[in-house]
């Protein structure tokens, strides 16, 4: 994780500070997030839990609370510590810290296991510099992702290092059938591609486009719709085929698109 100035912070908390994210698989892979190491310290006992969403101002858990004493400790209003642990790409080590909350009221999870309950949690200061870093970043790339949405990036030796791409090469699904592409250019809402033999879709539209080599099994794929089809000067085997995205990319793909303008603000 990129180290943040003090200003940078304090932006970051001002702006996003009232915004949840929840930690769905996407979001814990793209923070970093350890989830075996979150607990709750509740009267000097430690009591794992799942975090379930998480501010800058307060998050909510799921926890088991079948232990009779960790049970009489946790009530609405009671002060407890959750300890929260994360590894950010290109980070060395685990980031780990607690922050001091109160317990602002519990709530049934499952109704089969009574003794799992929702535990909403207000932080009585402000977070660790790392959350605000870490939250608030995830929050920047989706206001950017929507601001910035067709803003194109072309693909070049140095625009694929700022925004951490291996390889131009790609691989599209057109009709259910992969061919290899050459990426032209990246957005948040859509790409362009370069294909060889290729006729122009009649009928069938809709594409899917990884972002690495077709025999690579772990590819991030990106659903989409061709909406332009053009030739290449010079070339009549060779067609461009522009893509819009038809949901809303992996935030994996959108922290890479929002390196590239990280990079950009940073060189001005």
């Amino acid at each position: 994780m990129p180290e943040l100035t003090a200003t940078q912070l304090a932006r970051l908390y001002d702006s996003f500070r009232d915004t949840e994210v929840t930690f769905n698989t996407q979001v814990i892979a793209a923070s970093g997030l350890m989830p075996a190491d979150v607990h709750l310290k509740v009267a000097e006992q430690h009591l794992p839990c799942v975090l379930y969403a998480c501010s800058l101002r307060g998050a909510r858990v799921i926890a088991d609370l079948g232990d009779a004493t960790i049970a009489s400790h946790l009530r609405p209003n009671s002060m407890v510590s959750l300890r929260l642990a994360f590894r950010p790409s290109g980070e060395p080590a685990p980031l780990a810290f607690f922050v001091s909350c109160r317990v602002e009221g519990l709530s049934d999870s499952n109704p089969q296991k009574p003794q799992v309950q929702f535990v909403a949690l207000e932080f009585t200061q402000r977070p660790s510099d790392t959350l605000i870093g870490i939250l608030g970043s995830l929050l920047e790339v989706n206001t950017n992702s929507v601001r910035r949405k067709d803003e194109r990036i072309v693909i070049t030796p140095e625009t694929m290092r700022m925004i951490g791409l291996d390889s131009k090469e790609s691989c599209v699904a057109i009709g259910g059938a992969p061919r290899r592409c050459i990426v032209h250019d990246l957005s948040f809402g859509g790409a362009k591609i370069l294909v060889t033999g290729v006729q122009a879709p009649r009928e069938e539209k809709k594409v899917l486009l990884k972002l690495a080599r077709c025999e690579l099994q772990d590819d991030m794929v990106l659903d989409g719709n061709i909406v332009r089809v053009e030739e290449v000067e010079g070339r009549k085997d060779v067609v461009a085929l522009s893509i819009q995205f038809s949901s809303d990319p992996p935030i994996g793909y959108k922290q890479k698109i929002n390196g590239y303008f990280a990079a950009q603000s940073k060189a001005r």
